[in-house]
């Protein structure tokens, strides 16, 4: 597939070079073009930062060209960029590092940060790092989490549980969601659940990295020989087995409706749910009805081994082939700016990327979330996605182990060896 992209890549003439370099006549009328999968509310955030760039670069028009469907998102855009009609500035999700960078369409911005006022030192080092592949810097980025658990409050206190400390480990994990899963009202059947299980694999993923383990050999070539190996299975297996324990609701129930979980986490009928910093905006109002007294805490470790999480980031890149390359590299340095990270910061949707802003955040948070959150960033890792470009494959892969466990009853050993088969084909192509 990376050759094929290659292959059919057209260079630019001469005369193309000098109108690229020149922003196309920056003194007449510029159109530029940006997309990403955001909602309505984080695109009208980022309006404020659109209409701030037209005003101190005349002449320069900004049109927002969102993509609705998320799943289709990464297809669409490598598709105008090979058809020669890309986005000039386009969000990219971490995740999707190596496979853009496999496809050769991304433009290097590093030659171009200090220029345009991008000072990657100012920026958390282990967010820069995912959009490092293959020498290039893809993106500057925006806005990052890592993986936690949400818990609630008020159901530990009524458990007579002290709320859960960053470090925890599984067996303290187990112990809580065996406290917290009730029959609060005496019919014999279970109305309050300790966890969910979320059979994706970014929701699991720093369990294993927790537990000393990997879903992918230290190279990425192979799963075989990773997640396959015994701290890997014992891990699953822990997870698998929550809803056969009762800890977590069963199967059928969860995936099956949009929102299940979080849906019982709102309502006081959860103790645990594992997501990221995304959750904030949509949680704001029930903690401001006093509906939920929410906390965050890292995901649970196996004793001997340290915390792990991936830190999830999406960062502002630019297609090779943009008409108006000078302009677009501005415009994409521009959203990563310091005022513009705070006015997303304050909406709760992701982590800032630079330092200061992030920690001006926390200071001002007076939940105490954002330094429970900000305390997993030592312990964060690059995304296997931006080092092995067939990771939605491999995402595929591991989201059926989870169903051929839980679902169809095979066991963690037959279930691990199936997905690292799939997965090490994959990884071979």
């Amino acid at each position: 597939m990376a050759r094929g992209w290659r292959s059919v890549r057209a260079r630019p003439t001469v005369a193309a070079w000098a109108c690229v370099l020149a922003a196309c006549g920056t003194d007449g009328a510029v159109t530029l073009r940006i997309t990403s999968w955001q909602s309505p509310e984080e695109n009208a955030i980022d309006a404020v930062e659109f209409r701030s760039f037209e005003a101190a670069h005349p002449g320069v028009r900004i049109v927002n060209d969102p993509v609705s469907n998320s799943a289709e998102y990464r297809e669409k855009v490598l598709t105008s960029i090979g058809a020669g009609s890309p986005p000039d500035v386009f969000l990219l999700d971490g995740i999707d590092g190596a496979a853009f960078a496999a496809r050769d369409v991304v433009l290097d911005l590093q030659p171009f940060a200090e220029r345009v006022g991008v000072q990657l030192g100012l920026f958390f080092p282990q967010v820069v790092e995912p959009f490092r592949v293959s020498g290039k810097l893809l993106a500057f980025p925006k806005g990052f989490s890592p993986m936690v658990y949400y818990f609630n409050r008020a159901l530990f206190a009524d458990a007579g549980l002290a709320p859960p400390k960053n470090g925890w480990t599984q067996d303290e994990f187990l112990a809580a969601v065996r406290a917290l899963t009730r029959d609060t009202d005496g019919d014999g059947v279970v109305d309050q659940w300790g966890t969910v299980l979320d059979r994706r694999l970014y929701a699991w993923q720093a369990w294993i990295w927790s537990a000393g383990a990997d879903v992918l050999t230290a190279d990425g070539a192979r799963a075989t020989g990773a997640i396959d190996q015994p701290d890997a299975e014992r891990t699953l297996t822990l997870l698998t087995d929550l809803p056969k324990r009762g800890y977590a609701p069963p199967p059928h129930t969860v995936g099956r409706s949009l929102g299940y979980e979080e849906r019982l986490f709102y309502s006081g009928r959860l103790g645990l749910m594992t997501s990221g910093h995304w959750m904030i905006p949509r949680m704001r109002r029930y903690l401001e009805q006093g509906r939920v007294q929410l906390g965050v805490v890292s995901v649970p470790r196996t004793p001997g081994h340290q915390v792990r999480t991936p830190l999830f980031a999406s960062g502002w890149a630019v297609p090779y082939n943009t008409p108006h390359r000078k302009l677009a590299v501005e415009l994409a340095a521009w959203m990563v700016r310091a005022d513009a990270q705070r006015r997303r910061a304050a909406s709760g949707l992701e982590i800032p990327t630079v330092m200061t802003v992030a920690y001006e955040a926390a200071a001002q948070d007076r939940t105490g979330m954002e330094m429970d959150f900000l305390w997993q960033v030592p312990y964060g890792g690059v995304p296997w996605g931006a080092r092995v470009a067939q990771y939605r494959e491999v995402e595929k892969a591991m989201m059926d182990l989870v169903d051929r466990v839980v679902v169809d009853r095979v066991s963690v050993r037959e279930a691990t060896r199936e997905a690292a088969a799939v997965v090490d084909r994959a990884l071979s192509r």
